[in-house]
């Protein structure tokens, strides 16, 4: 072999090195990108669920248990409280690892179901003196929804007309004050706004229960880690057997009997 074959054959022989090195670098680099060194977690700006006070303090059971879940992690994190369409476009866009949700179909676009964060009861209050005492007398009548929510057994009544607000404050305040015959809401929401704005179950009519057990979901982005995944529905399942949430309600609003209230209707 002459010199000039034996430097090409060296030649070749170092640039496919670095042909696989470098390949094997951007596949670890992009197996990286996808593992969070940080854990990035969206909260919903929804009180009783989460929100931020005056003095930048964060509250909130779904900020609470989003925390847990942080703590649990052993990952460092960060828990944002954010409004829902950018919590949901943040999650498709990668831009946040986690966030909890209701199977709308904002949070199935942006990403992958993992477990039952807890389950929830959502009831219709009907406006006091209506006379309304259930479920089929709100046929013909003026509701009022949280906004892009849908209730199937009130749709197919029908009403006669659904007004959509941006929160469950409001709702309560146009119940108790303008021409409406029923609001929709949460069970926490409803007994947590009712005591912030110093009301009472005298000031509203009958409470009706229109989904008892409604599971509020938490979603990851689309390509996290199944590692990373399957450590985090460990912590969610764990928190969720342990009733962190019930806890949480004693300390955010009045708790309702689900089976008492079907025993009532």
């Amino acid at each position: 072999m002459t010199k000039f074959n034996r430097m090409r054959l060296c030649a070749i022989c170092l640039w496919c090195f670095v042909i696989w090195t470098c390949g094997v670098t951007v596949t670890e680099a992009q197996q990286s990108a996808a593992e969070p060194t940080i854990l990035k977690i969206g909260t919903m700006d929804l009180p009783p669920y989460g929100w931020e006070d005056s003095q930048h303090e964060k509250h909130g059971i779904i900020y609470e248990l989003n925390q847990e879940i942080g703590i649990r992690s052993g990952l460092p994190f960060e828990n944002k409280i954010l409004p829902h369409n950018r919590m949901y476009q943040m999650l498709k866009h990668g831009k946040i690892d986690l966030i909890s949700s209701q199977a709308h179909q904002a949070a199935l676009d942006a990403g992958d179901k993992l477990s039952i964060q807890f389950k929830i009861n959502v009831i219709v209050v009907a406006k006091k003196g209506s006379g309304i005492e259930k479920i089929e007398d709100f046929k013909g009548k003026k509701l009022i929804y949280h906004h892009s929510a849908s209730y199937p057994k009130l749709d197919r009544l029908p009403p006669k007309e659904i007004n959509r607000v941006s929160s469950y404050q409001q709702s309560l305040k146009m119940l108790y004050s303008r021409p409406y015959d029923g609001a929709v809401f949460s069970e926490p929401a409803y007994y947590y706004w009712m005591q912030e704005a110093r009301f009472t179950p005298a000031d509203f009519g009958k409470v009706i229960l229109i989904e008892c057990n409604k599971k509020q979901w938490i979603f990851v982005r689309k390509d996290l880690p199944q590692k990373i995944r399957i450590i985090l529905k460990r912590i969610v399942e764990d928190i969720y057997k342990e009733n962190l949430y019930e806890e949480l309600l004693k300390q955010y609003g009045k708790k309702i009997n689900c089976m008492s209230v079907l025993r009532k209707k």
